[in-house]
């Protein structure tokens, strides 16, 4: 039992021997760590080394604006052929200014104009009510049937607005056609 119990004290001791060794030898650049004590560099200028910054990405993306391609005669060696008396050498292409695309002017679009309102017309005509609907009654005129209704002011002469009744109208058409009667003659019978 004090043989297993020295070799496990040895192996115990082996162990934290061996990670010290391996920790302090790193430090000094054994194992390749370089950072320690015994490094050349380090004990030289004890300063640490300046970092330079990453390079500053550029305020505005640039932007290409041309390619230039030159053709270059390479032979079977591998070398680029000179030009010779019989094939010169092609010219290299003329650059030409930069394109520059302007991006498109902005543009006011035009107002909305207001839908010209006709001004109502004057008419006047006769004919036969067909149909009566509150203040509003069509008429049949000409073979034409009238929309026609009744404003406050109107004012009617001779008898009743019924259907059968024959009528004179003056008034007002507006642009969808309706008259707006300002006067009404309904005509006798006799």
């Amino acid at each position: 039992m004090k043989r297993r119990a020295a070799l496990a004290l040895a192996l115990c001791l082996t162990t934290i021997v061996g990670f010290f060794i391996v920790g302090y030898g790193k430090q000094i650049g054994f194992f390749g760590g370089g950072s320690g004590p015994g490094d050349a560099s380090a004990q030289a200028d004890p300063t640490p080394e300046p970092t330079q910054p990453p390079p500053a990405a550029p305020a505005e993306p640039q932007v290409i604006e041309q390619y230039v391609y030159r053709d270059v005669y390479v032979s079977d060696s591998g070398e680029a052929a000179k030009p010779t008396a019989a094939a010169p050498a092609p010219k290299p292409p003329q650059e030409a200014a930069p394109i520059k695309a302007n991006p498109p002017a902005p543009t006011a679009a035009p107002a909305p104009q207001p839908t010209p309102q006709t001004a109502p017309k004057d008419v006047e005509f006769t004919g036969e009510i067909t149909a009566v609907s509150g203040s509003t009654f069509t008429v049949e005129s000409h073979s034409e049937l009238v929309t026609v209704t009744l404003a406050q002011g109107t004012t009617v002469h001779g008898g009743s607005i019924e259907v059968g009744a024959r009528v004179k109208v003056h008034g007002y058409q507006g642009a969808d056609g309706v008259v707006t009667a300002s006067e009404v003659e309904v005509a006798d019978d006799d």
